[in-house]
């Protein structure tokens, strides 16, 4: 009986031990991993030697990687088989790897997207009917910010299987301002108004130089294109200001700002003058 007693508790106490290695080991290699993580934030901040879009999935894989090897470490302080740990593991991983094809795609469409760059953190981007500000790429999803302050998580797969329209990689943006003028108005002198608007108009860039040209001969309309080109960040200013000085400066020079209009032309046949009366009078009485 003692020497039951006494296996038994050589057996705890190597149990005990092996478990307090394994506690020791995993505490370790996570205060490395917190150390690690804010050292690269602190280092980064001041130097900038990270790009802004690496450092999410920089943070990720040492996240990763710390607890792949503590798990590892763990195993060998028991006496696991690691070699043979690690041929299950890639069995069991190319069974997840089918079972979780559209997650794997979203990882490798966002590794695509940080290295071939087609947007930076704070660029404004379009894809498909997603819009905003770019303010995360991670492993798995993209973070945009839109214009009246919704958050949406993208998929990394939909971005990179995708035409992605960016308005921020040029610096410049061309805005291109519609006006329609009447049949009766003169086009040289509206023509000479719009330029004269866009070169007085500050925010508007000199080079590429504004034009005004002819764009269609409408029904009740003719319409001009007044078009110039702005810095991204003046965009919306101007195109804002633009609408408001074009309105006020046509009707101070008496330009006609026409609306879709027809004529109706009514014939009224093998009727009495009776009836033609009527007919009128009720006609006039609805305008």
């Amino acid at each position: 009986m003692l020497e039951f007693i006494n296996i038994d508790s050589k057996v705890l106490i190597h149990f005990a031990t092996k478990l307090t290695l394994s506690i020791v080991s995993f505490l370790i290699i996570y205060f490395i991993r917190v150390l690690l993580i804010k050292g690269l934030i602190k280092t980064n901040t001041k130097v900038q030697k990270i790009d802004p879009t690496l450092m999410p999935i920089t943070i990720t894989v040492i996240k990763y990687a710390a607890f792949i090897i503590s798990i590892l470490i763990i195993l060998n302080i028991f006496g696991a088989n690691t070699n043979g740990i690690i041929a299950i593991i890639g069995a069991a991983g190319l069974g997840l790897a089918l079972a979780l094809k559209d997650t794997l795609q979203n990882i490798a469409s966002g590794i695509m997207l940080i290295f071939l760059r087609p947007f930076n953190i704070n660029d404004y981007i379009e894809c498909n009917s997603n819009s905003g500000t770019v303010i995360e790429i991670n492993l798995f999803t993209t973070t945009l910010k839109t214009v009246d302050g919704l958050f949406l998580f993208v998929p990394n797969n939909l971005l990179w299987n995708a035409s992605i329209k960016n308005y921020t990689r040029n610096g410049l943006r061309r805005l291109d301002f519609f006006v329609a003028v009447s049949y009766a108005d003169q086009l040289n002198l509206v023509s000479k108004l719009l330029m004269n608007i866009a070169e007085s108009e500050k925010k508007v860039l000199k080079d590429p130089i504004p034009m005004v040209v002819v764009t269609t001969l409408g029904e009740s309309s003719i319409q001009l294109l007044l078009r110039c080109w702005t810095k991204n960040d003046d965009y919306w200013e101007v195109n804002y200001s633009l609408n408001k000085i074009v309105k006020e400066s046509l009707e101070n020079s008496g330009i006609t700002i026409p609306f879709p209009q027809r004529d109706v032309h009514l014939h009224i046949s093998n009727k009495t003058s009776e009836s033609r009366s009527k007919v009128i009078h009720a006609l006039q009485e609805h305008k």
